[in-house]
């Protein structure tokens, strides 16, 4: 059935409020706060029959009624107006990303403090991953004793390093034999091509390097994305903030839920889409996780060039600000792509023109 105007605007209006004060919203506020031109004794009725239609729940402690999660999604579909920023809040934003970044995991796990921080909710953000990304090059370096450098270039154009430490046994003359050997035996593969047959060989093949060798290989295929702790997390606690999580059972679930990352990863990539191409919304049991039946996800797809793609999400109470959060998604979005197009793009591919 179709909403009128009138029905429209008072479900708009108890969404809001409720949003801004988790209370249950009453007919008499509605009137005295809000310019409808309705009496309370026509909103009551109003929000009777909002309530029949299954847009509002009236909790059994209070006279007023909340949004459901059918209400919800109207709202965030057909009644939520665009948020603008301030220009305090964008400018706090991009001073906090425009940073030195030096590594991957460290511009990740520092962007989702950042979002958590802005939004003042939970925040996911995933490493890119390439779609069928195969291994270009690997090359690894002795810079002293004890300590290598591994370098990894994908066909998608990403270049990253990680040093490790190794045994004192492994010497220059090693570490070009192994470099030399994996470069032969990986280049051009992709992760799914990695299998248990293929690393038997390999690992049998140089045999007393073994865990030499499982290192460099999981750091391969963490770049090719098929590492199991692609998602970083911050402010998971910033979720207690909210009167829906003080029952200590509720927000123990929750964070459990959460504490596991391959849970999290396993919610992006089932988030979908939404709203427009790039945002997409699940409210409470849309998640499909019991969990999750008590937030909200909303997700903004990101890629970097033609080839990488990740995530980044926000979860909140389902009375969350929909609106602002899909605001500050949309800028964090834009300048996220920015930072990791000049770290995997920029400076990055002056190692690839030298042989790496």
């Amino acid at each position: 059935m179709e909403l009128s105007d009138r029905k429209r605007a008072i479900l708009q209006a108890i969404i809001e409020d409720y949003i801004s004060t988790a209370e249950p919203v009453g007919s008499r506020n509605i009137a005295k706060n809000h310019d409808l031109g309705l009496s309370a004794a026509t909103i009551r009725n109003e929000m009777a029959d909002l309530e029949e239609m299954g847009y509002l729940d009236k909790p059994h402690t209070s006279a007023g009624r909340i949004p459901s999660e059918m209400g919800y999604r109207f709202y965030v579909d057909s009644l939520m107006h665009r948020y603008s920023l301030t220009m305090d809040e964008i400018s706090s934003l991009q001073r906090s990303m425009d940073r030195k970044y030096n590594q991957l995991e460290n511009v990740i796990s520092e962007i989702s403090d950042i979002i958590s921080k802005v939004t003042n909710y939970p925040a996911i953000v995933e490493l890119p991953a390439a779609q069928k990304s195969r291994l270009r090059n690997v090359r690894m370096m002795l810079i002293e004793k004890g300590s290598v450098l591994i370098v990894v270039v994908t066909d998608a154009g990403v270049v990253r390093n990680r040093h490790i430490n190794v045994s004192d046994n492994i010497d220059y003359e090693v570490i070009d034999s192994i470099s030399e050997f994996l470069s032969t035996q990986l280049t051009g593969l992709a992760a799914d091509d990695f299998t248990a047959a293929r690393l038997m060989l390999i690992y049998e093949a140089m045999a007393q390097y073994g865990e030499f060798l499982k290192v460099v290989i999981e750091f391969v295929l963490e770049c090719l994305g098929n590492s199991e702790n692609r998602v970083y997390i911050g402010g998971a606690s910033n979720i207690l903030n909210n009167p829906e999580f003080e029952n200590i059972d509720r927000a123990r679930e929750f964070l459990s839920f959460i504490d596991r990352r391959e849970n999290v990863s396993n919610m992006l990539r089932l988030s979908g889409e939404g709203v427009d191409e790039s945002i997409s919304i699940k409210i409470g049991s849309e998640t499909g996780v019991e969990a999750m039946r008590d937030t909200s996800l909303v997700v903004a797809s990101y890629s970097v060039g033609d080839k990488l793609h990740g995530k980044i999400g926000i979860i909140g109470p389902k009375r969350m600000d929909y609106a602002r959060v899909v605001s500050s998604l949309e800028l964090i979005n834009g300048k996220l792509s920015e930072i990791l197009g000049r770290m995997l793009y920029g400076e990055d591919r002056k190692d690839d023109k030298n042989g790496f």
